[in-house]
């Protein structure tokens, strides 16, 4: 998977510190799932920080996990696991 292109080139450098953020059913462990899925989905990967906020309703969680890419085929590599995990209802 190439890098996304704008008008002057690759929109993301690498590496670089990249949030994903994840939406699912509210769960005390929702958190610690999502980073151990960013993880699986890239052996070695340096996971950053993360942080949760539910919704206003508090069904949802959003958690964001900020990690250090290498490369766009890690980047795909973790959206790829997000979009095959049934736990997450949406992801950015």
């Amino acid at each position: 998977m190439d890098a996304p292109q704008g008008p002057s080139g690759p929109l993301i450098e690498y590496p670089t510190d990249y949030p994903f953020k994840v939406i699912g059913l509210a769960a005390d462990d929702l958190e610690a799932h999502v980073r151990a899925t960013v993880a699986a989905a890239v052996p070695g990967i340096a996971l950053q920080g993360s942080s949760v906020r539910a919704s206003g309703g508090g069904k949802y969680l959003s958690v964001t996990v900020d990690a250090r890419l290498a490369s766009e085929d890690q980047r795909a590599a973790v959206y790829r696991a997000l979009a095959a995990d049934p736990r997450v209802v949406h992801y950015l």
